[in-house]
């Protein structure tokens, strides 16, 4: 996924849109948003992550609601909890309102997945829709935290007793989640959770670090014991690809910017790293195993400012002898690299290198 445009208030890209800097947004501008999303979804389910965002929430579902269409309206709730809730509550589109300085709205599908880019690229293009001539329902939902919690319980074999593990996470909420299944005081492995809950590494005593693609693959080689195939998206690790042919790995690989298939849908640890990580963990040597018998695997990103973006080639996989890089465009006049290769400083020789060959191109496109 990548940059989908701006409109006056907003950029977009990956499923989601920040605040351009210097724009305050406030709740007219909030309300009229509201009317823009509402061509094109029907039923909502709109979120936040604390009472600090609670103005933008209300402003955005009045919009939606201005404009006929019902609206869930979900509280002061984290995003792995409120990403769980949207199938149940059967909306076209989930919005989560986040951040401080800068105001971020993220997009998901009814299955929790980020929308489509040309969703996104479709809302910068659009005017707010009219005003209907009946308003739709408000109706307040639960943060679906609790629900969350029991549903992880009942997939759990361990439910009585927490995984040994320590916890690091900024964000306390989600810290709190993790450590309803985790005991947090065991330093031989320690889960470490980005603020949002939606991407998380581990380190082991016994086998170093363990970035979020391994934990991921060592997931994946678990259900294929199962003899279930495993969906991965396009752009993750190609390293992947090798152990489908080496391994038991029965993989298939989709499009995360197209129709994600039912197939994609049903497998909960592409959108819940807590699942995966309770499941992974709660056998211990099993799970180091897993990660021992993997192949080495790194990757790089870096986001630089290009002087002109024409001719750059956005949207592009360049293979390498030694990695792959994949280029694509994040900002107006920036892209984002990711390189991927067998070890970090591979990875990371491919950032610099490609870093400099793309603005030499911008360079030479401004000239």
């Amino acid at each position: 996924m990548c940059y989908s445009g701006e409109n006056k208030y907003f950029s977009f890209r990956d499923g989601y849109c920040e605040s351009l800097p210097d724009v305050i947004i406030g709740s007219a501008e909030a309300t009229e948003f509201g009317r823009t999303v509402s061509r094109f979804f029907k039923r909502f389910s709109v979120g936040c992550n604390c009472f600090r965002n609670m103005h933008i929430l209300y402003a955005l579902c009045c919009g939606l609601s201005e404009c006929g269409r019902d609206v869930y309206v979900c509280e002061n709730t984290d995003l792995p909890s409120f990403r769980f809730g949207l199938p149940l509550l059967s909306a076209d589109c989930g919005i989560f309102i986040s951040g401080d300085d800068c105001l971020k709205i993220s997009f998901f599908n009814t299955n929790g997945f980020p929308v489509a880019p040309d969703v996104l690229t479709a809302i910068t293009k659009a005017s707010p829709a009219p005003v209907a001539e009946k308003c739709g329902k408000m109706i307040s939902a639960t943060s679906f935290r609790s629900i969350y919690i029991n549903n992880l319980a009942d997939t759990f074999s361990g439910t009585g007793y927490s995984i040994p593990a320590g916890i690091s996470c900024g964000n306390r909420s989600v810290r709190s989640l993790w450590l309803e299944f985790f005991s947090g005081e065991d330093d031989t492995l320690v889960f470490q959770i980005s603020d949002d809950g939606q991407r998380v590494n581990a380190y082991s005593s016994r086998v170093g670090f363990i970035s979020y693609e391994k934990l991921i693959l060592a997931y994946s080689l678990k259900l294929s014991e199962r003899g279930q195939a495993v969906y991965l998206p396009d752009n993750f690790h190609y390293v992947a690809d090798f152990l489908n042919t080496d391994s038991p790995l029965k993989l298939k690989r989709f499009s995360p910017d197209g129709k994600i298939p039912s197939e994609v849908s049903a497998q909960r640890f592409l959108t819940d790293p807590l699942y995966m990580c309770i499941h992974l963990a709660d056998n211990r040597e099993d799970f180091i195993h897993t990660v021992k018998s993997l192949p080495q695997l790194a990757s790089a990103k870096r986001e630089i400012t290009i002087d002109s973006i024409e001719n750059i080639p956005c949207g592009k996989t360049i293979l390498e002898n030694d990695g792959r890089v994949i280029i694509s465009r994040s900002g107006r006049n920036r892209v984002t690299l990711l390189a991927q290769a067998y070890s970090s400083e591979t990875a990371s020789e491919l950032c610099s290198d490609w870093s400099e060959k793309l603005r030499r191109i911008g360079m030479h496109n401004n000239a």
